[in-house]
């Protein structure tokens, strides 16, 4: 039994410690806008990328996390959503055609095989920051 208790107390110190590394990685410095799970497969090299964000006053301020919903053409089905690392995204998507919905409004893209389309999807805000 004691062989037991000591090995699910280093178990559980071990998950304990992945979640504080992962937590500090997330806090620390500036890090690359993610993309979908896709991109990690390497099958796909075509999407849409961009900013995503707010003007105000002229000063312009990029969203941190979900930021970018990615529809079929038809507007009207949701394929994949982005997230944003200072306004900065990255989607991974086949080729074909899009809808994609952000603080700008919507976009209709179409993406070609080995393309990337770049987009901005800003709004203009009232006021000062």
């Amino acid at each position: 039994m004691r062989n037991a208790a000591t090995c699910a107390a280093l178990a559980g110190t071990a998950l304990l410690m992945a979640g504080v590394i992962s937590a500090c990685g997330r806090k620390s410095g500036k890090s690359a806008a993610r993309s979908t799970p896709a991109a990690a497969s390497g099958e796909i090299d075509s999407g849409v990328y961009g900013f995503s964000g707010a003007i105000k006053a002229g000063s312009l301020s990029g969203v941190i996390g979900e930021c970018i919903w990615i529809y079929d053409a038809d507007n009207k089905a949701q394929i994949t959503k982005g997230d944003c690392d200072e306004g900065n995204f990255r989607v991974v998507l086949k080729p074909g055609s899009y809808v994609v919905r952000g603080p700008g409004g919507n976009q209709k893209i179409d993406v070609k095989p080995h393309h990337w389309v770049k987009i901005k999807s800003t709004v203009d805000l009232p006021g000062s920051f």
